[in-house]
């Protein structure tokens, strides 16, 4: 009787876990589990996250980079997001990241700078490392590729530095194609992380933009934007910006007015000090603004002051409106979105955490609204409130509603739950199965000692 009730006990938990496996809706192996672990330290930060379709499979993927070094691709599927991809580690703060054809082959390359002045190159289909370029100093975070000297080779141009073992950094430009170095513009200040290739100045040239700084621990810092073009033998410094007190981190090139004139927007600031947004414009030789020979660019807005470290930056129409919005995220924990053309405030959003250093914009789910990617979390570093130990997200917002859609990085509650049930239902099985196993031998020990005459 005992026998009989402990192996209907052990068979019906038995069912219970096989429907329980066979009809909930997670495993312990789920691909769409984007928790804090699989993030990362300070994923996405200093630009190094971003939002397209990489592999023109129709699909948009989010690529970023985190402190451990791992390069991530995930994509959304179904209201899910899945891992695609993900790299051996690369070296640490893996925080340089340009996705684009940069040897003209018809597909994409992720190329990818680590701490250690190492940049890597991907192919953004088969994932397969193309090619590497090692000992460029520290910090290969700010990553641009175009064509500056016109011929028919784009150039990869990467900016270094970081101040204290490195105090001052270069920026390399690269033959895409032939992965030769063209040129090496420096040493010039340090931190060059944001980083950009546009015809700026309206020549039918390109030029390399890029943000710097030069402020460390309780300084008070500097920071410039400068602008080099190629004057068909060697790279010149064509403009260098005022003093903007802070490291100019976020830097986008955009028409916001929609007239054909390309505005250069900048997100700088540093510690404990303040952060701002700039806009500047090419106005023609001979302006009076800004302190390059000759001047020709003009700073024609200034934020308020929206907090320390103002460095996740993007532009684009993120509400349908046809109007342009600037959409920034700073070390406090906010996000603020600008009218690109009366300036207003549109939005601040609640406090999400500290570290919002990554942003960008992007119908990223494919449902016609266009969403705001918004990278959070401190990093390993020093113990202060500008390097925070926060869990670190993703968010994936509304850009019309603001709603938040998604915030990976969360823990799921309702799996570690089930994970549980799974766990204790799997114990409890197997320890009615050894009382059954005991049981039965006990039998069947009572009837070989009966039959030898043992009592």
């Amino acid at each position: 009787m005992v026998l009989s009730n402990l192996i209907r006990r052990a068979s019906v938990i038995f069912l219970s876990l096989i429907l329980l496996m066979m009809f909930f809706p997670y495993t312990l192996t789920s691909k769409a589990d984007i928790d804090s672990n699989y993030l990362g330290n300070g994923p996405g930060r200093f630009n190094s996250l971003k939002a397209q379709d990489i592999d023109s499979d129709g699909n948009v993927e989010v690529v970023f980079g985190n402190y451990e070094g791992y390069l991530n691709i995930i994509e959304s599927r179904d209201g899910s997001y899945f891992e695609k991809w993900r790299s051996d580690s690369l070296g640490t703060r893996l925080w340089g990241l340009c996705i684009a054809d940069c040897d003209s082959d018809g597909t994409n390359e992720i190329i990818a700078g680590n701490g250690e002045g190492e940049f890597y190159v991907f192919d953004a289909v088969s994932n397969e490392l193309e090619w590497k370029k090692e000992d460029l100093g520290r910090d290969a975070h700010g990553i641009a590729v175009g064509n500056i000297d016109s011929d028919e080779n784009l150039e990869i141009v990467v900016g270094t530095g970081y101040k204290t073992d490195i105090p001052l950094g270069n920026v390399y430009v690269f033959d895409g194609k032939t992965h030769e170095l063209e040129a090496e513009l420096g040493p010039i200040s340090s931190r060059h992380r944001g980083v950009a290739i546009d015809d700026v100045d309206l020549d039918g040239v390109n030029e390399i933009i890029f943000g710097s700084g030069v402020s460390l621990g309780e300084t008070p810092g500097e920071g410039y934007i400068y602008i080099y073009g190629f004057d068909g033998e060697d790279y010149i410094q064509e403009w260098k910006s005022e003093d903007l007190d802070g490291d100019v981190i976020g830097l986008v090139i955009y028409d916001l007015e929609g007239d054909g004139t390309l505005e250069i927007i900048a997100g700088n600031g540093y510690r404990y000090n303040q952060g701002y947004c700039f806009i500047f414009r090419y106005v023609g030789e001979g302006s009076d603004s800004g302190s390059g020979t000759p001047a020709i660019y003009q700073q024609v807005w200034e934020s308020e002051d929206i907090g320390p470290k103002a460095y996740g930056l993007d532009v684009g129409d993120i509400d349908d409106d046809g109007i342009t919005e600037i959409v920034v995220g700073n070390q406090p924990g906010y996000i603020w979105i600008f009218d690109a053309n009366t300036h207003e405030v549109e939005w601040k959003s609640p406090l999400l955490g500290t570290d919002i250093l990554g942003i960008e914009i992007a119908d990223v789910d494919l449902d016609g609204e266009v969403e705001i990617i918004a990278s959070q979390g401190g990093y390993i570093g020093k113990a202060d409130w500008t390097s925070a130990y926060t869990a670190p997200h993703i968010y994936i917002i509304n850009g019309r509603t603001h709603e938040i859609e998604t915030k990976l990085g969360e823990y799921d509650y309702l799996e570690i739950l089930f994970t549980v049930v799974v766990i204790v239902l799997i114990v409890i099985t197997l320890v009615h199965l050894n009382r059954v196993l005991r049981i039965k031998k006990t039998i069947r020990k009572t009837k070989v000692d009966t039959k030898r005459g043992i009592k």
